[in-house]
């Protein structure tokens, strides 16, 4: 079983902290200042969002269209490589019949718009 993170000065030291080299003591507490003010900023975000409910719908709704219009681009984009490919698959027996169809159903939804 691992032993419980001992708390000293306000600060909890997990088993792992170094215990006499001086560098990884000093990386060590790098790193755990670091991880602190992480954790700082992140109750620092939660209040500003709080605080400001309109940011936050204003940052939402931007991402919805962000998405949105990025939907609506990728799809086109894949429909347009799919028609593409098909239409090389037009002059074959069984298939050819039926994607030729597709092709001028295409079209003619293309030149009505």
């Amino acid at each position: 079983m691992s032993k419980p993170n001992v708390k000293k000065g306000g600060k909890s030291l997990s088993p792992a902290t170094p215990q006499h080299d001086p560098i990884e003591e000093k990386y060590y507490n790098k790193l755990a200042w670091l991880a602190d003010r992480t954790e700082k900023s992140r109750i620092a975000d939660f209040i500003e969002n709080y605080q400001k409910p309109g940011r936050v719908i204003w940052i939402n709704m931007l991402a919805g269209v962000s998405r949105g219009v990025g939907l609506t681009i990728g799809t086109a984009i894949i429909i347009f490589i799919a028609v593409y490919i098909l239409s090389f698959f037009v002059s074959m027996p069984l298939v050819g019949k039926y994607i030729a169809q597709l092709l001028d159903w295409v079209n003619t939804f293309k030149h009505t718009k």
